[in-house]
């Protein structure tokens, strides 16, 4: 399976491209989107804290897939358990995490606070990169950015089965699971409140989660345009749109603010697109 980096990169290359995708592209689109259905079956979904695999990061010996045992410091395991805290994370993959930050940024000689952030930052960013995807394909089926018909109709196919199969429902428990004030959302009391982002830059972790929800709302928004909605969809999309004309009145932080305008619109947009099943239904 490609990585999200990778699955985001191809896609751009590709969709965003100034001229027609070559044969070679085409080929390495195919194989991209084919491999990643398993990622978007289960779109944001990652294995939850683990009792064995906790002790396993306190013996301060891992053993990651594919490669021999992991060594760990006080400072290693201190970080690893923390991420898995505050992320809802397995702490094996939090140590996988902590590997690929040192690949990405190089961690020695530096705090573990930041350490700490690094890591955060990097798991949100191949978050970002798989939900883009997502967007990116939902986009070129459903506005014909002159793609070739025979990829146009492979997306398409692609989508539809991505769909049937629970993409609308996960995307509708995603946008109010991100809401929440718990580890699996915009994070508890207790969490970290910033991590550091692909170009180094502090950010607050609720302005991520909230740009998260801003892109799934919009695909949500696409994915009606893909499949019709069913009875079920509209009753809970319906129930969506009033949760977020609450946080709109309920909110005092701009950024959330924003994000929740954002998101109410476009899911007014949603209800608009299918008001006469919603008129059936009512």
């Amino acid at each position: 399976m490609v990585s999200p980096k990778q699955m985001v990169s191809i896609l751009e290359s590709v969709l965003l491209g100034s001229s027609p995708p070559t044969a070679a592209q085409r080929v390495e689109l195919l194989h991209a989107i084919r491999s990643s259905l398993p990622a978007f079956q289960s779109l944001l979904s990652y294995p939850p804290p683990k009792a064995s695999d906790r002790s396993q990061v306190q013996s301060k010996s891992v053993r990651l897939p594919d490669s021999p045992p992991i060594s760990l410091d006080d400072h290693d395991v201190h970080i690893a358990l923390k991420l898995s805290d505050d992320l809802h994370l397995n702490e094996v993959d939090c140590v996988r995490l902590l590997v690929s930050a040192n690949q990405e940024w190089g961690l020695m000689g530096r705090e573990p606070l930041e350490i700490y952030r690094l890591a955060a930052g990097l798991w949100y960013t191949e978050r970002r990169d798989l939900i883009t995807s997502l967007h990116l394909l939902l986009r070129a089926a459903v506005l014909d950015q002159g793609l070739e018909d025979d990829i146009l109709v492979e997306f398409q196919k692609y989508l539809e089965e991505l769909i049937n199969s629970g993409l609308r429902q996960r995307l509708i428990s995603l946008i109010k699971e991100l809401n929440r004030e718990e580890p699996s959302g915009v994070g508890g009391p207790q969490c970290e409140h910033y991590v550091l982002d692909s170009r180094g830059s502090l950010v607050e972790r609720r302005a991520v989660v909230a740009r998260e929800r801003l892109i799934l709302g919009h695909c949500l928004v696409l994915s009606v345009l893909v499949v019709r909605t069913s009875p079920k969809d509209v009753k809970e999309i319906f129930s969506l749109l009033k949760d977020c004309a609450s946080e709109v009145s309920d909110n005092n932080a701009t950024v959330k603010l924003q994000m929740s305008l954002e998101s109410k619109r476009r899911l007014s947009i949603v209800m608009n697109l299918i008001c006469p099943k919603l008129r059936a239904f009512r």
